[in-house]
């Protein structure tokens, strides 16, 4: 019997009895048939999020074709045989976004068809200069915004700035195309109002604002609910 033995307090028979521990040998490695080579299987962790990464859609990828209208060429898409837009506004992932009767596709706020169907849509430019001001208001999805033209503005006689209701905050400036069509269709006598799609409330991290300006009516419109029988949206199928 050896020191370690003694030490331990085991006997000859203990000795004799202890079976060793068996280890499982690793596993082969798997072979790729079709290209003749050797690789290491991965752990099953690993691959399943690597197959739940492929499965994930980027819904806010204005670019994909499942989730998104893709542009066709038709100013008229959305516009229905009424006159009204065929769009409605549906809530996701604290935004709001339109939404294609027929078909159930998102549309996002860069899609140049909206501009044709009386929705003037734009991302605001230079928010970053205005950010203390974003928290500051109300910019939240479906909040009313003010629409300001500011004519004796040194950079831009057309530039037209963005202010919560209440007209103290600032969050920016609606892009220079869009911009223009607001002061045409304001100089041609229409009545337009605005509502915010993308923001945060006071004290909030508003990011980027969008906003959508258009006819009383029209904003009903779209902020109803979508026609009964109406495809849900793609991105819940």
């Amino acid at each position: 019997m050896g020191l370690l033995d003694r030490l331990l307090g085991r006997t000859r028979e203990d000795r004799t009895t202890l079976a060793p521990v068996a280890v499982p040998p690793p596993p082969p490695p798997m072979v790729d048939r079709t290209a003749g080579s050797r690789s290491t299987p991965q752990p099953a962790a690993a691959s399943t999020f690597r197959q739940r990464s492929a499965s994930a859609a980027d819904i806010d990828d204005e670019s994909n074709p499942r989730w998104y209208a893709a542009p066709d060429g038709n100013n008229q898409r959305f516009i229905g045989t009424d006159g009204r837009p065929t769009v409605h506004l549906i809530r996701y992932d604290g935004v709001l976004r339109f939404c294609e009767d027929s078909t159930g596709l998102l549309v996002g706020p860069t899609d140049r068809r909206l501009l044709p169907a009386g929705l003037l849509v734009s991302n605001l430019r230079g928010g970053r200069y205005y950010e203390a001001d974003c928290r500051a208001g109300d910019f939240s999805p479906g909040a009313t915004v003010r629409l300001v033209p500011e004519p004796d503005n040194p950079h831009d006689d057309r530039a037209v700035a963005v202010f919560d209701r209440t007209g103290r905050y600032r969050a920016g400036y609606v892009n220079k195309m869009k911009a223009r069509a607001y002061l045409k269709r304001l100089a041609g006598g229409e009545e337009l109002v605005a509502i915010s799609l993308r923001g945060s409330r006071p004290g909030g991290d508003a990011g980027v604002v969008s906003i959508l300006a258009a006819a009383p009516d029209v904003i009903a419109h779209v902020r109803a609910s979508r026609p009964a029988g109406s495809p849900p949206p793609t991105y819940t199928r």
